[in-house]
């Protein structure tokens, strides 16, 4: 392989196959002992109008609301009205 002036390389077809790559894909490169290994990279395709569910800041808050879910720390309203009147009061 040769790295061109824009410090990009072909990936060789063999290689691909080897790796189950498919072009789009993410790879690492880590670097052993002046080795380089070329790791295929798991990622989850997500619409670009869905992406901010997946923000650290966000995954940190349904964390934070599934521990409080799961010690209880909420109400159940029979109605739509009942939780308004509840948001509404001064409780």
């Amino acid at each position: 392989m040769r790295i061109s002036s824009k410090r990009q390389i072909a990936i060789p077809n063999r290689i691909m196959v080897a790796l189950n790559l498919q072009p789009g894909d993410e790879i690492d490169i880590k670097i052993e002992n002046g080795i380089a290994h070329l790791v295929p990279v798991a990622t989850i395709k997500v619409p670009r109008d869905q992406a901010w569910f997946w923000t650290k800041e966000w995954q940190a808050k349904e964390r934070e609301a599934d521990a409080d879910i799961a010690a209880g720390k909420f109400r159940d309203f029979e109605s739509l009205e009942a939780l308004m009147k509840d948001l509404q009061s001064d409780h």
